[in-house]
């Protein structure tokens, strides 16, 4: 495929989307550049930079061979002559309890509004996110449209973590 959406397997959290320049231009009639992004979160038994955060500094091109590519290629087998072309590995800001977003009021102080631990996704949920908040400002602290209860700032307090099965 040249164009993809976000797509992640659930058996092995690979995932891949399109990456650069998706629509033709018609100026020029540029195709679509045929690029990808992918990767998966490591489980923590093997994820090397967890130890020593140096290990950020390398791509694990292990994690790559022995199981990214496999599961590219067991889902959509036109990846089967792919190459990487670049590489990196890096850390996912979040919120610690259940890596999931807060959208609430400090229960503490009243003029602090959080919406914040999307890590890598905030831009994916920013309007939502977005709407979320204007409705607590002049909802007289409710959601109206949308119920993100789910992701109060009670549970932190609660130790109620609400974990989500797809997150990548």
């Amino acid at each position: 495929p040249r164009i993809a959406p976000l797509t992640v397997c659930p058996v092995t959290g690979v995932y891949f989307r399109s990456e650069g320049l998706i629509q033709t231009s018609e100026e020029d009639g540029s195709p679509p550049t045929g690029n990808f992004l992918c990767g998966v979160s490591p489980p923590k038994e093997i994820d090397k930079a967890i130890g020593d955060r140096n290990e950020l500094d390398y791509a694990d091109y292990e994690l790559w061979d022995e199981v990214i590519w496999p599961a590219l290629y067991h889902r959509v087998p036109a990846f089967g002559e792919v190459k990487v072309k670049s590489s990196w590995a890096g850390l996912y800001e979040y919120n610690t309890l259940d890596q999931n977003a807060i959208i609430d009021f400090h229960p503490e102080m009243d003029n602090v509004l959080m919406v914040n631990g999307f890590s890598g996704h905030g831009l994916q949920h920013s309007p939502a996110a977005g709407r979320a908040a204007a409705e607590l400002i002049t909802c007289d602290g409710r959601f109206a449209t949308l119920d993100l209860s789910i992701f109060g700032f009670g549970r932190c307090c609660e130790n109620r973590p609400v974990f989500e099965q797809g997150i990548v």
